[in-house]
Protein backbone atom coordinates (compact mmCIF):
# COMPACT_ATOMS: atom_id res chain seq x y z
CA UNK A 1 0.00 0.00 0.00
CA UNK A 2 2.81 2.26 0.55
CA UNK A 3 3.87 1.84 -3.00
CA UNK A 4 0.47 2.80 -4.33
CA UNK A 5 0.24 5.83 -2.07
CA UNK A 6 3.71 6.88 -3.10
CA UNK A 7 2.88 6.63 -6.80
CA UNK A 8 -0.36 8.53 -6.28
CA UNK A 9 1.44 11.23 -4.35
CA UNK A 10 4.08 11.50 -7.07
CA UNK A 11 1.42 11.71 -9.78
CA UNK A 12 -0.51 14.34 -7.86
CA UNK A 13 2.51 16.58 -7.65
CA UNK A 14 3.93 16.13 -11.17
CA UNK A 15 0.81 16.04 -13.37
CA UNK A 16 -0.31 19.60 -12.50
CA UNK A 17 3.21 20.84 -13.22
CA UNK A 18 3.08 19.32 -16.72
CA UNK A 19 -0.48 20.49 -17.34
CA UNK A 20 0.17 24.20 -16.72
CA UNK A 21 2.73 24.48 -19.54
CA UNK A 22 0.60 22.90 -22.28
CA UNK A 23 -2.33 24.21 -24.31
CA UNK A 24 -5.46 22.26 -25.04
CA UNK A 25 -5.28 20.33 -28.29
CA UNK A 26 -8.54 21.86 -29.64
CA UNK A 27 -7.47 25.51 -29.32
CA UNK A 28 -7.72 27.53 -32.59
CA UNK A 29 -5.37 30.52 -32.93
CA UNK A 30 -8.03 33.00 -34.23
CA UNK A 31 -5.99 36.12 -33.55
CA UNK A 32 -2.96 34.89 -35.41
CA UNK A 33 -5.07 33.60 -38.30
CA UNK A 34 -6.94 36.91 -38.63
CA UNK A 35 -3.72 38.89 -38.43
CA UNK A 36 -2.19 36.91 -41.29
CA UNK A 37 -5.39 37.24 -43.34
CA UNK A 38 -5.64 41.01 -42.84
CA UNK A 39 -1.98 41.63 -43.64
CA UNK A 40 -2.31 39.59 -46.84
CA UNK A 41 -5.49 41.38 -47.90
CA UNK A 42 -4.11 44.85 -47.17
CA UNK A 43 -0.86 44.15 -48.98
CA UNK A 44 -2.93 43.24 -52.04
CA UNK A 45 -5.50 46.05 -51.75
CA UNK A 46 -3.24 49.03 -51.05
CA UNK A 47 -1.67 49.07 -54.56
CA UNK A 48 -5.12 48.62 -56.11
CA UNK A 49 -6.52 51.52 -54.07
CA UNK A 50 -3.55 53.70 -54.99
CA UNK A 51 -4.05 52.93 -58.69
CA UNK A 52 -7.76 53.76 -58.41
CA UNK A 53 -7.02 57.06 -56.68
CA UNK A 54 -4.44 57.96 -59.31
CA UNK A 55 -6.88 57.15 -62.12
CA UNK A 56 -9.56 59.28 -60.44
CA UNK A 57 -7.20 62.24 -60.13
CA UNK A 58 -6.14 61.86 -63.76
CA UNK A 59 -9.77 61.96 -64.87
CA UNK A 60 -10.57 64.99 -62.72
CA UNK A 61 -7.39 66.91 -63.54
CA UNK A 62 -8.58 68.52 -66.81
CA UNK A 63 -11.81 69.58 -65.12
CA UNK A 64 -9.95 70.93 -62.10
CA UNK A 65 -7.42 72.69 -64.33
CA UNK A 66 -10.18 74.47 -66.25
CA UNK A 67 -11.77 75.68 -63.02
CA UNK A 68 -8.43 76.86 -61.66
CA UNK A 69 -7.61 78.66 -64.92
CA UNK A 70 -11.01 80.37 -64.92
CA UNK A 71 -10.47 81.50 -61.33
CA UNK A 72 -7.00 82.81 -62.18
CA UNK A 73 -8.39 84.73 -65.18
CA UNK A 74 -11.06 86.36 -63.01
CA UNK A 75 -8.50 87.22 -60.33
CA UNK A 76 -6.16 88.72 -62.95
CA UNK A 77 -8.99 90.83 -64.39
CA UNK A 78 -9.94 92.13 -60.93
CA UNK A 79 -6.30 92.93 -60.22
CA UNK A 80 -5.97 94.69 -63.58
CA UNK A 81 -9.09 96.79 -62.98
CA UNK A 82 -7.84 97.77 -59.52
CA UNK A 83 -4.37 98.55 -60.83
CA UNK A 84 -5.74 100.69 -63.66
CA UNK A 85 -7.88 102.70 -61.26
CA UNK A 86 -4.90 103.25 -58.97
CA UNK A 87 -2.48 104.10 -61.80
CA UNK A 88 -4.57 106.73 -63.58
CA UNK A 89 -5.13 110.06 -61.92
CA UNK A 90 -8.77 111.05 -61.86
CA UNK A 91 -9.99 107.49 -61.27
CA UNK A 92 -10.92 106.41 -57.77
CA UNK A 93 -11.23 102.75 -56.91
CA UNK A 94 -14.78 101.84 -55.87
CA UNK A 95 -16.33 104.86 -57.62
CA UNK A 96 -17.69 105.31 -61.13
CA UNK A 97 -15.00 105.85 -63.74
CA UNK A 98 -15.64 108.77 -66.07
CA UNK A 99 -15.51 108.44 -69.84
CA UNK A 100 -12.56 110.83 -70.03
CA UNK A 101 -10.24 108.57 -67.96
CA UNK A 102 -11.80 105.15 -68.61
CA UNK A 103 -9.73 104.31 -71.76
CA UNK A 104 -6.52 105.00 -69.83
CA UNK A 105 -7.75 102.89 -66.90
CA UNK A 106 -8.56 99.96 -69.21
CA UNK A 107 -5.21 100.32 -71.03
CA UNK A 108 -3.17 100.49 -67.81
CA UNK A 109 -5.04 97.57 -66.27
CA UNK A 110 -4.53 95.52 -69.43
CA UNK A 111 -0.80 96.34 -69.49
CA UNK A 112 -0.55 95.22 -65.87
CA UNK A 113 -2.29 91.91 -66.54
CA UNK A 114 -0.21 91.24 -69.66
CA UNK A 115 2.99 92.03 -67.74
CA UNK A 116 2.26 89.99 -64.62
CA UNK A 117 -0.15 87.15 -65.45
CA UNK A 118 1.05 83.81 -66.82
CA UNK A 119 0.66 83.29 -70.56
CA UNK A 120 -1.92 80.58 -69.97
CA UNK A 121 -4.13 83.02 -68.07
CA UNK A 122 -3.81 85.67 -70.80
CA UNK A 123 -4.73 83.06 -73.44
CA UNK A 124 -7.67 81.95 -71.30
CA UNK A 125 -8.92 85.54 -71.19
CA UNK A 126 -8.75 85.87 -74.99
CA UNK A 127 -5.40 87.57 -75.49
CA UNK A 128 -4.77 91.30 -75.03
CA UNK A 129 -8.09 92.30 -76.61
CA UNK A 130 -9.96 89.83 -74.43
CA UNK A 131 -8.22 91.12 -71.31
CA UNK A 132 -9.11 94.70 -72.23
CA UNK A 133 -12.74 93.73 -72.94
CA UNK A 134 -13.00 91.91 -69.62
CA UNK A 135 -11.51 94.82 -67.68
CA UNK A 136 -13.95 97.13 -69.50
CA UNK A 137 -16.79 94.86 -68.32
CA UNK A 138 -15.46 94.72 -64.75
CA UNK A 139 -15.25 98.46 -64.23
CA UNK A 140 -18.03 100.55 -62.76
CA UNK A 141 -18.30 103.07 -65.61
CA UNK A 142 -20.10 106.32 -66.21
CA UNK A 143 -23.49 105.98 -67.92
CA UNK A 144 -22.06 107.60 -71.09
CA UNK A 145 -19.47 104.82 -71.44
CA UNK A 146 -19.71 102.37 -74.33
CA UNK A 147 -17.43 100.18 -76.37
CA UNK A 148 -16.95 103.00 -78.85
CA UNK A 149 -16.10 105.59 -76.21
CA UNK A 150 -13.97 103.44 -73.87
CA UNK A 151 -12.87 100.09 -75.26
CA UNK A 152 -11.83 101.12 -78.77
CA UNK A 153 -9.72 104.09 -77.52
CA UNK A 154 -8.15 101.77 -74.93
CA UNK A 155 -7.18 99.28 -77.65
CA UNK A 156 -5.67 102.15 -79.67
CA UNK A 157 -3.66 103.18 -76.59
CA UNK A 158 -2.43 99.60 -76.22
CA UNK A 159 -1.44 99.40 -79.89
CA UNK A 160 0.47 102.70 -79.62
CA UNK A 161 2.33 101.64 -76.49
CA UNK A 162 2.60 97.82 -76.26
CA UNK A 163 3.07 96.36 -72.77
CA UNK A 164 6.38 94.80 -71.66
CA UNK A 165 6.54 91.43 -70.00
CA UNK A 166 8.18 92.04 -66.67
Amino acid sequence: MTRVSLILALLCTTVPAFATGTEPAAAIPWGEWLSVLFSTVTSALVPIAAAAATAGIARAAPWAASILTRERVEAAIRAGADYGQNAVSGAVRGHRVGVDVAPAVVAEGTKHVLATAPTRVVRGAGGPEGVAARIFGALLLDERASKETVLEPALRLLAAEPPHRG
